[in-house]
């Protein structure tokens, strides 16, 4: 899933064989989650769907894979095109995990193999229209199994529980005091800093934000969000947060921000009508949880 993950449960000590066996069936579903949807491994459903784009021929798919595409669908639209499960290919020139740029002079050729509408999706499954299209869910999948988590905990009784995925969470419940549960949100320039800390119950929070993710060059830091329409790294907030009911939500809505610059984001903010704090590049910061 790109990250650490962290689960705590609380319950009474005669509980802890089932707990257990709760933690295993998380653990379970990740993987499974991880093996299906990864770009990074050649077996995986998603890197099947690419090595087949342009060759017209459809890859099948099941209800919960028809289910994540209808909400980046939605995502596509609601955002104008800003978060396009298909701009991944970007990365062949912005290189986030080597730290790497790579030649400028490659978007256009890139660019016009980014565009969602080009996702085919019938009865017989999924595909790519055109050669060298590449499908990403990575923007998605890792909310989406923090939920799914989530529910599977209430499925085998535990009602109190905090599911870190990689800096997104999901509290079950409250802690078995009632208390809610305190999740601290980084400072941007210093990650081991809180800065604000959030009480959560029964609900979710996603952080979205540049500061983990960037390439610096001549002393100038580049944003790992990329804008689908020119290719180019979105200069924006350095961290967004989000409360949600569902994780997948808070984190789309998140993320979007972060493709936004300026006041642009602030307003799909606001329509969100969510909970939400912005810290900006010189930390400060915005939103409803703005302390």
């Amino acid at each position: 899933m790109g990250g650490p993950a962290r689960l705590v449960i609380e319950h009474p000590a005669a509980h802890t064989a089932s707990a257990r066996t709760a933690c295993q069936a998380v653990e379970g579903l990740l993987r499974d989650l991880e093996t299906r949807y990864s770009r990074y491994r050649e077996n995986s459903l998603i890197s099947q769907i690419n090595r087949l784009a342009g060759t017209g021929t459809l890859t099948p798919v099941d209800e919960e894979t028809l289910a994540l595409l209808e909400f980046c669908g939605r995502l596509w639209e609601q955002s104008h095109g800003l978060f396009d499960p298909t701009a991944g290919i970007l990365r062949q020139v912005w290189d986030f995990s080597g730290g790497q740029q790579g030649d400028v002079s490659e978007l256009p050729d890139l660019l016009a193999k980014v565009d969602w509408s080009k996702v085919l999706q019938s009865e017989q499954g999924v595909g790519l229209r055109d050669v060298g299209m590449e499908l990403d869910l990575g923007g998605i999948v890792k909310e989406y199994g923090a939920d799914k988590a989530a529910q599977s905990l209430r499925d085998h009784g535990f009602n109190h529980a905090l599911i870190e995925l990689a800096g997104d969470v999901v509290a079950v419940g409250s802690k078995t005091s009632g208390a809610p549960w305190h999740v601290g949100i980084s400072d941007p320039e210093a990650p081991s800093r809180t800065m604000v800390t959030i009480e959560l119950t029964n609900c979710a929070l996603a952080t979205s934000g540049s500061y983990q993710r960037f390439i610096e060059i001549n002393g100038r830091r580049y944003s790992h969000f990329l804008n689908p329409r020119s290719g180019w790294p979105v200069e924006g907030a350095a961290s967004v947060s989000v409360i949600s009911d569902s994780c997948l939500t808070a984190g789309a809505v998140a993320t979007v921000a972060c493709l936004h610059s300026g006041t642009d984001a602030t307003a799909w903010l606001d329509r969100a009508g969510l909970p939400w704090l912005s810290i900006g590049q010189a930390g400060e910061c915005l939103g409803p949880l703005a302390p």
